[in-house]
C-alpha cells in the first residue's frame, strides 16, 4: 500500500510540474529583436542565419534562417544601406573601407531551437508563408532525421 500511494505522489508530482523530458519542449516564439543578437553567418546553401542567446548564458540557443534577397558591395555606411531597403534586415561583412552587404527576407523562413547549446539545431519549425511567428508554422522533419526530427513522432506544440 505504501508503495502505491508513493507512486501516485510521484505520478501527480510529473503532471503538476512537468516530467524533465516535458521541459525541452519546444515552444516557438516571435524572433528577438535583430539588435539583440550574438551572431549571424551565412550556410553554404546561401540564406543567412542569425543567433540569439534567449537565456543570457553566452550560447546561442534560438536561430532564424531568412532568404538572402540582395547583397553588393558598397563604400555607403550601413544605416544609408538600410534606408535603401525599408523593412528588411540589412547586414554587412566589413572588408576595409567597403562593406559586403546582405539584405535578407523580412521575417524567417526557418526557426531552429538549440535546447541543450551545443551547436546541433534540436528542432526546425518551417514558416512557409514567411509571415512571422503566428501559429501557422509547421515542424520541419529532414528527409535525413536532422533537426526536425522528432523520437516517437509527434510535433511538439507550438505556442
Amino acid at each position: 500500500m505504501k508503495r502505491f500511494i508513493a507512486l501516485i505522489a510521484v505520478l501527480v508530482t510529473l503532471l503538476a510540474f512537468g516530467s524533465p523530458s516535458a521541459s525541452q519542449t519546444a515552444r516557438l516564439q516571435a524572433e528577438p529583436a535583430l539588435q539583440t543578437q550574438v551572431s549571424w553567418d551565412l550556410l553554404p546553401s546561401g540564406m543567412l542565419t542569425v543567433a540569439y542567446d534567449l537565456d543570457y548564458n553566452g550560447r546561442a540557443d534560438f536561430f532564424t534562417v531568412r532568404l538572402v534577397l540582395d547583397k553588393y558591395i558598397s563604400e555607403e555606411p550601413i544605416e544609408t544601406v538600410a534606408r535603401w531597403h525599408p523593412g528588411h534586415p540589412v547586414f554587412r561583412a566589413d572588408y576595409g573601407a567597403e562593406g559586403f552587404y546582405y539584405i535578407a527576407a523580412r521575417h524567417p523562413l526557418f526557426y531552429a531551437l538549440d535546447f541543450n547549446e551545443d551547436g546541433e539545431w534540436d528542432v526546425l519549425f518551417k514558416d512557409a508563408w514567411t509571415d512571422g511567428v503566428n501559429g501557422n508554422e509547421t515542424l520541419y522533419r529532414s528527409a535525413s532525421g536532422g533537426a526536425g526530427a522528432v523520437p516517437g513522432g509527434e510535433p511538439p506544440p507550438v505556442s
